[in-house]
């Protein structure tokens, strides 16, 4: 297998899917390194949001050396996922921000940028699905 055939091969909705799972890795980083103080304490758990952004990544790599038709479509199930876990995290901050109390902690820029942040990666794949993966046309699947 001559990656660099595989990548000749590659049309623009793979680089968009590849550049949204780039980023969605970047996030699952930081969402690891910060989700002590940033994710609410009634909300912990920030795990459950960087897992499904790692499943895309893992699911992107594999779909490189086997083109699936539909692959951007578990990929955006993937990162749909992380988002509705973020949209269900952070509402404990946005109200302690908007009501100007500390009663569950966490930090409200950094949530929103998570979900922002994480909202733009699912926007990215959506996006990727309608455009051709390969070239010449040709999948596995």
């Amino acid at each position: 297998m001559n990656v660099k055939e595989i990548m000749k091969n590659k049309g623009l909705g793979y680089y968009v899917s590849a550049a949204a799972s780039l980023a969605a890795l970047v996030m699952a980083i930081i969402v690891l390194a910060t989700q002590s103080w940033v994710i609410p304490r009634a909300a912990e758990g920030g795990y459950l949001i960087a897992v499904p952004l790692l499943v895309g990544v893992v699911l992107q790599v594999a779909f490189t050396f086997v083109p699936v038709r539909f692959a951007s479509v578990l990929s955006v199930i993937s990162y749909g996922i992380a988002l509705g876990i973020t949209i269900n995290k952070v509402p404990n901050a946005i109200a302690d921000y908007i009501n100007k109390v500390a009663y569950t902690g966490g930090d409200f820029g950094m949530c929103i940028f998570y979900l922002v942040a994480i909202l733009l990666i699912t926007v990215a794949v959506v996006v990727s699905c309608f455009m051709d993966q390969t070239k010449d046309g040709k999948t596995a699947i």
